[in-house]
């Protein structure tokens, strides 16, 4: 599977996104991939494409960061992707 495909595969996975504080549980909206893209990618390099893209992200219910339930972050800031992908 190529690596934009395997990108997609994120959009409605439940992740942790790593805050000052604490982890945040949210749901994976949509993936902007990175500006260079390797076209197929090992698992440890796909880790590291995640880590390059930025996600629009929804926190779960009754959570906000920043007043707000959605936010657009870096893929840096995930710190558990729960599923497969």
């Amino acid at each position: 599977m190529d690596t934009l495909t395997r990108l997609q595969g994120l959009v409605g996975k439940k992740v942790l996104i790593k805050v000052p504080t604490m982890d945040v549980a949210a749901t994976v909206l949509a993936v902007s991939p990175p500006k260079v893209l390797a076209t197929e990618t090992d698992d440890d390099d796909f880790q590291k494409q995640i880590t390059h893209s930025e996600l629009t992200v929804r926190f779960d219910d009754g959570t906000l960061v920043d007043g707000s339930n959605t936010k657009l972050i870096s893929g840096f800031y995930i710190s558990c992707i729960y599923g497969d992908y």
